[in-house]
């Protein structure tokens, strides 16, 4: 019995069609923007809460209005990137600055 092959790039291909109409049907489906109306209402809500809160003469703290919607992805493997870019950027702005003296001084009389 012979063993069928599998056709990778048909396989990939096929994984990113179905991707790309899965982000496509929820933009014409408005899911994006319905997630942007939901975040609008609930500013919408703190607003009238400290409106009436301000009009009944309460103290007032901002951090009971306003909600941080700040998610920190870093991991190890973002870090290890970050500081690899960063020393790769110093190495590099070192390295040229180091040329350019050099080639300063063999192109001066001084």
């Amino acid at each position: 019995m012979k063993k069928k092959k599998k056709n990778l790039p048909l396989i990939i291909t096929i994984v990113l069609f179905g991707v790309y109409m899965a982000l496509y049907y929820m933009a014409e489906t408005g899911y994006y923007e319905y997630q942007e109306y939901n975040k609008m209402i609930v500013t919408e809500e703190a607003m009238k809460r400290f409106e009436n809160d301000v009009s009944a003469g309460k103290d007032i703290s901002l951090e009971e209005y306003v909600t941080s919607n700040y998610k920190d992805y870093s991991n190890k493997v973002s870090n290890l990137g970050l500081k690899t870019g960063e020393s790769l950027e110093n190495f590099i702005t070192e390295g040229l600055g180091g040329f350019f003296k050099v080639v300063s001084k063999l192109v001066t009389d001084n």
